[in-house]
């Protein structure tokens, strides 16, 4: 790990809003499903279904309430997804919830992403595109739905089958709320890649950063991760947040992001 030694993100305050930023870009998940999708918290457990039934991510289980027994929080994500036929992704952090994390393999469930969540507290310059790119920020469903198709293209290379993500996205009207900021980069008119904003408990969380695979090896998730990070100090944020894929390490490291704590998701597949 790069920098100091992680931090509790139950007691360490800027460590918690990065907690607290991650879910509630989970309820937005659900949120932009429109009537198909729902966010419940109850027991001590935040619960989420999109209008997809892809089970990594989009529909997920997350505690909120650390006094609840792990064994709980597996208990509630079944019944609750178990009538609607569908797994879903328990969200542990590393150290608070590790207890979770074992109780989640006990049940059965498998470890599908690893990410450490990392951190900027000092502002970037805004990125300056090379000639023949440039960046459009989104607002419009016309926008919504090109940053959509590149995402459910882009992720495809993560293991997100085909329409898992852009059937999740289907109310353009709350993706476009203030609080929301989306990027994309375009060459020659076409958006080739992508990266998203979302300001909540004083700082910027980004989500959703993606290129299509034939627009890869040009520096454009560099390109719109900048853009984004430099729009949620303009807006106000104390610091800029993310979880970084694999792929994504070591351009936010070269950015200045370093590494505070890790997040596991453990998938909860349906029955065959």
């Amino acid at each position: 790990m790069d920098g100091p030694d992680p931090v509790d993100p139950l007691a360490d305050p800027v460590a918690r809003a990065c907690r607290l930023n991650f879910l509630e870009f989970c309820r937005e998940l659900a949120r932009w499903s429109g009537p198909d999708g729902v966010v419940e918290e109850r027991d001590g457990v935040l619960l989420w279904a999109t209008a997809s039934e892809f089970p990594v991510s989009l529909n997920g289980v997350a505690r909120l309430d650390p006094e609840t027994p792990a064994a709980r929080v597996i208990e509630v994500g079944d019944e609750w997804f178990g009538p609607r036929n569908r797994g879903f992704t328990v969200n542990a952090v590393d150290g608070p919830d590790d207890d979770l994390a074992a109780a989640a393999e006990v049940a059965g469930l498998l470890v599908m992403r690893d990410s450490p969540q990392m951190l900027i507290d000092a502002p970037v310059a805004p990125p300056e595109p090379e000639d023949g790119i440039g960046l459009e920020w989104v607002g419009d469903a016309t926008g919504i739905a090109r940053f959509t198709e590149i995402v459910d293209t882009s992720y495809q290379s993560l293991g997100a089958p085909p329409d898992a993500i852009r059937v999740s996205i289907v109310d353009a009207d709350r993706v476009l709320a203030p609080h929301i900021e989306t990027v994309l980069a375009v060459i020659g008119g076409v958006p080739v890649a992508c990266a998203q904003l979302l300001l909540s408990h004083g700082m910027g969380g980004i989500y959703y950063v993606g290129t299509l695979e034939a627009a890869r090896g040009r520096g454009l998730g560099e390109l719109v991760t900048r853009a984004v990070t430099a729009r949620g100090f303009e807006r106000g944020a104390a610091v800029v947040g993310l979880q970084a894929s694999p792929m994504g390490v070591e351009i936010y490291r070269r950015m200045g992001y370093r590494e505070i704590y890790r997040q596991r998701g453990l998938v909860r597949f349906p029955a065959a």
